[in-house]
């Protein structure tokens, strides 16, 4: 009988933690089960969005080359930076993604009114379009800290680093170098042979130039399994740029910069930098008032090139005719636009979110002006 009662209260005692044991795990069951939920769907709008900027061109179509464009510009009514002109999907019009670059002085799109467009007031998102590899300085600090090139007399070196996105080195790139170059009222331009990088990602290269130069810009070309990725970057110290270089559709612009002398400047040359072709020459200024800049009435100089943007140019290197930072008159290198020239990001676009555990993350491959590179985006739900 004793026997028969003990093992009914041991039955009772083991329902019992049962029971609370069920009442204390389903909840923490099912918040688990719902933050899953919760990801997979904040992963479904962020693949629906990713889509939307990347394989939409917006409307109007061409709305990254209206001129005159506006801060905000009011006629964008859907916002998506496919190329309207390509059939191939994820290729970028370079004209719209100019447009996302902040302070562009041809006016641009912030990120407020993107999100307005996306109809996007709950969320937010950063965005970033990188190359699809690094190249560094050697030490692996981004290239827009400091250059890779050193010049001493006539011998010019570079030392650069190239790595896979998560910094794997990769060894057998081959890296191609062309130097412009500048002293007094004499240029040059050097084609070089190429070398590669060794087992551990490293290049390091000298070369001689003709003639010691005041101003060096240097484009190398890293290619990687057939994907090529231009870096700019310069073998003398920067200065304040003569001018800014913007390119819309077929036509270049030049806008006055607000800290720079006041001395009149004239185009002298302009070189076009291609995806894929070598460079040549563009245009050859007059030193008339065709080609000038100054402050006053002459602030903005434009000019069109029919087929140009065809032809996919990636960045521009001018020379100009102006008074240097030393006080005298000589030819100045300068190239652009400035977000093409990095090496490391070509720029970032948005905000980033307060808890990066609570965002989702998607890359995609594209295509601007030939050459490839890796679109993210960082999207998440905003605290309600």
């Amino acid at each position: 009988m004793v026997s028969a009662t003990f093992e009914h209260i041991v039955a009772i005692v083991v329902v019992c933690a049962i029971f609370v044991a069920t009442i204390v795990t389903l909840p923490a069951q099912n918040y688990v089960n719902m933050q899953a939920v919760d990801q997979q769907q904040l992963r479904n709008t962020a693949l629906s969005v990713f889509s939307t900027i990347l394989l939409d061109p917006g409307d109007p179509f061409n709305w990254g080359s209206m001129d005159p464009f506006y801060l905000n510009d009011f006629r964008i009514t859907k916002f998506g930076l496919a190329s309207s002109l390509s059939p191939e999907m994820y290729v970028l019009d370079p004209d719209k993604v100019q447009r996302l670059a902040l302070n562009n002085p041809l006016n641009y799109l912030e990120y407020e009114k993107v999100r307005e467009l996306l109809k996007l007031e709950n969320y937010g998102f950063s965005l970033r379009i990188i190359p699809p590899f690094n190249v560094t300085n050697v030490d692996g600090t981004p290239i827009i800290d400091h250059s890779p090139i050193t010049v001493v007399g006539t011998n010019l070196t570079y030392a650069l680093r190239v790595t896979y996105l998560d910094g794997i080195p990769i060894p057998n790139v081959a890296i191609f170098a062309r130097v412009v170059y500048a002293r007094g009222t004499t240029f040059a331009i050097n084609n070089f042979q190429s070398t590669s990088t060794d087992a551990i990602g490293l290049c390091i290269k000298s070369l001689t130039l003709n003639f010691e130069p005041d101003y060096v810009v240097v484009v190398l070309r890293a290619v990687v399994a057939g994907i090529g990725h231009l870096v700019v970057t310069f073998g003398t110290d920067r200065q304040n740029d003569p001018a800014e270089i913007n390119f819309v559709d077929d036509t270049i612009k030049l806008t006055m910069p607000d800290n720079y002398t006041e001395a009149a400047r004239w185009v002298n040359n302009i070189i076009p930098v291609m995806s894929t072709e070598d460079m040549d020459f563009l245009y050859n200024g007059t030193r008339s008032n065709d080609d000038k800049l100054n402050y006053g009435s002459q602030t903005i100089w434009s000019k069109t090139f029919n087929g140009l943007s065809d032809r996919d140019p990636v960045i521009f290197i001018f020379i100009f005719w102006t008074v240097d930072k030393k006080g005298g008159r000589q030819e100045i290198l300068v190239a652009g636009p400035y977000q093409n020239l990095l090496g490391h990001t070509v720029f970032e676009f948005g905000e980033q979110p307060k808890n990066i555990r609570s965002s989702v993350r998607l890359q995609r491959s594209v295509v601007i002006s030939g050459m490839t590179y890796t679109a993210e985006l960082i999207f998440w739900k905003e605290p309600s």
